[in-house]
């Protein structure tokens, strides 16, 4: 039985075999290529290049710190290769965890000449994120955006359709990306848009997945590019979008799976450095805090080096603007605070955040970058599942009937109060993503649907409303689920990151529908960013300047004091209840909402401003 080496288990020898540079895999020149790849436990390294349809293999070198190099005469731009590792008796083939591109499906790396990949990133037109509670977060699919039967684009699915101009809806109205400037929000957060493992590239349509099986974290995806066996078309096609949207002054974020890989064994980790990269539990098993086999070992310098290393790529060479973390609990926390002070240091106005939820990782809670540690990680947000839950009602368990207080239960009137205001949890309120609706699990529409389905249809749509105007109102970051304003839906189901197109795809005819909604949503956020009572980044700002009253517990009055922009207070009544409340104060503008006879109306939502 062969024995994989134990030599990744010794600190002394490892830590003498930690390297430093930054020149890790393929780098082209026109007369020559070099390669190098960290592999300090191989015994015989070899590059397998297939030029004109033709493979050679080319020995390596080894040289300090653990790593193999070749420096290779002649032009091999745009060729294919593997990495031939010898750790026993036999070779076997890994990609390159540092390449910049690959073939379709992740056959082989690609060279590609990074000179002929400059694209202007449109940076100059992003406007400065003074705070982070200026953002209002967009999450939308690359593939979801435009795949639908009734949209228009000409790139459906593909990186090209997110950055599609002049894109109509059936009945005249915006869609795509001039729908998202004309809704106003700040930051485009897209679901993984690096090689994924389930989709085949070369069958786009054939298999669906929302892209948390990474396959390679340093390669674009190649089904969202029109040739995925051209090195430079995902990559080239990846930036041009990012660079589109810049365009249009939205930032984007991308969303970063840095705790585990789709197949340990297929992955070039564990090929190149097998028992290094993945967590152990104390009998050698693989830690399974993700649930999906395996977490990475943060904690190891050299996959930490590998997580900031991505983090600068991603941001320095494609223009990407800020990380969402999934499931960052599995991270530690020191790895999390160097990738934001490394991309902060670039760009200031860089946001990271992600899922704080404490995972059963191998790991001690005091090291997890999850959200009950926040006080350790000032600079990182978190998804406010409190806020989520208080909200709207529970729901990621699975169990759909419970409510919320704008949902209809008063008895969360009181927990509403503080959420409402972002201290709740966290150190600061910009640590909190407000959310009601993301990618995981059911949409509202479809909670609703059972939680509330004795409102019926007009009911359902009016508490959605005013779930989507909440969050955008109260303090801290909003975060919209593409589609959640115009009452998405997939069909009851929650865990739909397999499921078929014409449930995950966005079906642009409800922007025609809801047109009035959308509009209404628009005028909120609107009114978010020229107010900055809304967007206060300080707790003390919001004690000095914000109050909550509960009104006999069912309803609450939100005050918001000014010393700038076009109103100086605002006063907001929420009220989910079946009751009418008299209103007498006359010296405020109603901006939204309906008071009929000085009543506030029961199951609404009203804005008024002096």
């Amino acid at each position: 039985t062969l024995q994989y080496t134990q030599l990744v288990k010794d600190p002394d020898f490892m830590k003498a075999n930690h390297y430093d540079g930054h020149d890790l895999g393929s780098t082209y020149y026109p007369d020559y290529t070099s390669f190098k790849v960290w592999a300090p436990t191989a015994l015989e390294v070899k590059v397998r290049i297939t030029k004109n349809h033709e493979s050679v293999s080319y020995s390596m070198t080894r040289t300090e710190h653990g790593v193999f190099c070749l420096y290779l005469a002649g032009d091999y731009d745009n060729c294919e290769y593997v990495y031939l590792v010898r750790h026993h008796d036999s070779f076997i083939s890994a990609l390159d965890p540092y390449a910049y591109s690959s073939s379709a499906n992740g056959r082989s790396s690609i060279i590609i000449d990074l000179n002929k990949c400059h694209v202007d990133l449109n940076r100059k037109y992003l406007q400065p994120l003074n705070n982070k509670t200026d953002a209002i977060i967009y999450e939308v699919s690359v593939r979801d955006f435009t795949m639908y039967e009734n949209c228009r684009s000409k790139h459906k699915g593909k990186f090209a359709g997110i950055s599609e101009t002049a894109l109509l809806t059936k009945h005249g109205n915006s869609a795509g990306l001039d729908y998202l400037v004309d809704l106003g929000i700040t930051h485009l957060q897209l679901l993984p848009i690096f090689d994924f493992a389930t989709v085949d590239e070369n069958n786009q349509e054939l298999l669906y997945n929302w892209g948390y099986d990474p396959a390679q974290y340093n390669v674009p995806e190649g089904s969202y590019c029109t040739d995925p066996n051209d090195g430079y078309s995902r990559v080239l096609e990846c930036k041009k979008m990012i660079a589109k949207v810049h365009r249009q002054g939205i930032r984007v974020v991308m969303d970063v799976v840095y705790n585990h890989m789709y197949d340990v064994n297929a992955s070039a980790f564990e090929r190149i450095v097998p028992g290094y990269y993945f967590r152990r539990n104390p009998d050698d098993t693989l830690s399974n805090g993700s649930w999906c086999g395996n977490d990475l070992d943060s904690c190891k310098y050299m996959v930490r080096k590998y997580i900031i290393d991505m983090s600068r790529r991603w941001q320095s060479f494609y223009g990407v603007d800020g990380y969402r973390f999934d499931l960052m609990g599995i991270i530690d926390i020191d790895t999390i605070n160097q990738v934001y002070s490394i991309c902060h240091a670039y760009d200031d106005s860089f946001m990271v955040y992600g899922e704080g939820w404490n995972m059963p990782t191998n790991l001690p809670d005091d090291q997890k970058a999850m959200q009950f540690n926040h006080y350790m990680m000032p600079h990182i947000s978190f998804f406010n599942d409190e806020f989520r839950d208080v909200i709207k009602g529970g729901s990621s368990d699975g169990v759909l009937v419970n409510k919320g207080f704008v949902t209809g239960n008063l008895y969360e009137t009181e927990r509403a109060r503080n959420v409402l205001t972002a201290c709740n949890r966290y150190t600061t309120p910009d640590q909190s993503i407000n959310y009601v609706e993301c990618h995981d699990n059911a949409t509202v529409f479809d909670k609703l649907y059972i939680s509330n389905v004795e409102e019926g249809l007009n009911g359902i749509l009016n508490r959605q409303k005013n779930l989507t105007i909440v969050t955008l109102i109260a303090q801290g970051v909003p975060f919209i689920h593409a589609g959640q304003e115009f009452y998405r839906t997939k069909g009851g189901i929650g865990n739909s990151y397999n499921s078929p197109d014409n449930i995950n795809s966005i079906n642009w005819d409800f922007r025609d529908i809801y047109k009035e909604d959308v509009e209404d949503i628009k005028k909120i956020i609107q009114l978010r960013k020229d107010n900055k009572c809304f967007r206060y980044a300080t707790t003390e700002e919001i004690e000095a300047n914000v109050w909550v009253e509960n009104i006999d517990f069912k309803m609450l009055k939100y005050t918001l004091k000014q010393d700038e922009g076009p109103y100086r207070q605002f006063v907001i009544y929420i009220n989910p209840s079946s009751f009418t409340f008299d209103y007498n104060e006359t010296d405020y503008q109603l901006l939204y909402g309906k008071i009929t006879d000085n009543q506030i109306g029961a199951k609404t939502v009203v804005i008024l401003a002096r």
